[in-house]
């Protein structure tokens, strides 16, 4: 069986996440400061299928990655570690949304995993393992913040229905963990547009 390399289908897929999410918890949030706690579910629901769909295909992908070793040398592990996990967690995330359990258990998973990412990148940055340190290590921070702050942001939803209104701390943790997404999902988008001109010239 051929090795296929798929880094950059796999960096839009972790895109495709950080905008779903961003449109996702931004609608629930409009939603709550409408109409307060009635009906934060009924905006959730509809990320579930998505995410379930994203969550499955990265999980299948990162599995796939993790077996085959597409990439060179230990850039598999650099890469696949990280993104297997991180498909775990959106996989997780759409089961609690679908079968209304209390999401900051998810959210601690999260924020583990979030910790992970950013030990690989600082680990990579300092082995210099890319031509754009910077970058990466970007990449690897941003989305492990976003993980961090996915605990905080959990606990909100989770609290939110016993309050009348979210406190400016709240809304804090909220502007932190969107802006962690936009960054995250800007930087895979970059990231995997580089790489497509590459693996269209040299496929596998």
């Amino acid at each position: 069986m051929p090795f296929i390399d798929d880094l950059a289908m796999e960096l839009f897929t972790l895109s495709l996440v950080g905008v779903l999410s961003i449109y996702l918890t931004g609608s629930v949030f409009l939603q709550y400061r409408k109409n307060g706690a009635s009906d934060i579910e009924g905006a959730l629901r509809p990320g579930v299928f998505p995410l379930l769909l994203l969550g499955g295909l990265i999980t299948v992908m990162g599995i796939y990655g993790e077996m085959t070793w597409p990439l060179p040398g230990s850039y598999n592990i650099l890469f696949y570690d990280p993104y297997t996990i991180i498909g775990i967690v959106i996989l997780m995330m759409a089961l609690a949304i679908h079968f209304k359990q209390k999401l900051q258990y998810v959210g601690i998973v999260a924020a583990f995993a979030g910790l992970i990412a950013i030990l690989y990148g600082a680990y990579a940055y300092m082995d210099k393992m890319t031509s754009s340190p910077i970058a990466m290590l970007g990449l690897y921070i941003a989305f492990g913040l976003t993980g961090v702050f996915t605990f905080p942001t959990t606990l909100i939803y989770d609290m939110l229905p016993g309050k009348g209104k979210s406190s400016a701390a709240w809304n804090i943790v909220l502007v932190i963990f969107w802006i962690g997404l936009v960054v995250s999902a800007v930087l895979a988008a970059l990231t995997g547009i580089e790489a497509v001109p590459q693996h269209l010239i040299s496929p596998p």
